[in-house]
């Protein structure tokens, strides 16, 4: 009985995990609002002499959860570098801090596609709309975090990532924070799952800057991002008072 409701339990995760993935991938290519429309075709090739490095290193400490009861995780990365012998590849190293428990982690971030917008976006009242700006879009990859197997608690992160970044008329790319003032403006979002080793329990880990993709109802902020009140005891204690 018990190994039939834990493969029920895995079939359930699976099941939900792959929703939401197929979900984020959808939203991006048929985006709600007409402004996010994507170019067809994967220019990935054409942007692999960027160093991305930079950009992927968040500008803001992350938000996230793990787990359907929104229990807050905290995500950081200590080191983000370029392989040199594979330009689609970024090396990782961070920590992971959910309550009390701290594990250290390291793993890759792999580089599948870089799309442009149809058009861009030039910030509040078009400031930057004669900048010179080459293009504007976004990054898609995958990501895989194992943390530290000796360390309480620890397991393994994996998912989907997307990063929005624009290249200036000097052919330099930079992190996308033009429209930062945006009640729906995100960057860095990180959609995935984290498996227990101990006993290979999987749970929907996502992460973020300023939003966190597939929050539900934890997030309640109209201009920014919010924690739900019932939600406090999760992890979210100071952020409601800050």
């Amino acid at each position: 009985m018990k190994t039939s409701v834990s493969i029920l339990l895995i079939l359930i995760s699976v099941t939900i995990f792959g929703q939401q993935t197929e979900s984020w991938k959808e939203n991006l290519e048929n985006p709600k609002f007409s402004s996010n429309e994507l170019i067809k075709g994967n220019l990935k090739s054409e942007y692999l002499k960027y160093d991305f490095s930079t950009l992927l290193t968040p500008k803001h400490d992350f938000l996230g959860f793990i787990g359907q009861d929104f229990r807050r995780i905290k995500i950081y990365f200590t080191s983000l570098t370029k392989d040199i012998n594979n330009q689609d590849v970024y090396f990782v190293t961070g920590l992971s801090v959910v309550g009390d428990n701290v594990c250290d982690f390291e793993g890759e971030i792999k580089i599948d596609q870089v799309r442009e917008y149809k058009s861009m976006h030039f910030g509040l009242d078009n400031k930057y709309e004669n900048a010179g700006f080459k293009s504007q879009g976004i990054l898609i990859g995958k990501y895989k975090f194992e943390e530290n197997s000796s360390q309480s608690h620890s397991g393994i992160f994996e998912g989907i990532v997307t990063l929005n970044w624009f290249v200036d008329k000097f052919e330099i790319i930079h992190y996308d924070d033009i429209e930062w003032f945006s009640d729906r403006y995100r960057n860095n979002q990180y959609v995935g799952t984290w498996k227990e080793y101990k006993n290979d329990k999987e749970k929907i880990c996502n992460w973020g800057a300023y939003r966190i993709p597939f929050s539900g109802d934890l997030d309640i902020g109209a201009g920014e991002f919010h924690p739900n009140p019932k939600y406090v005891n999760q992890g979210w204690e100071d952020f409601i008072f800050e």
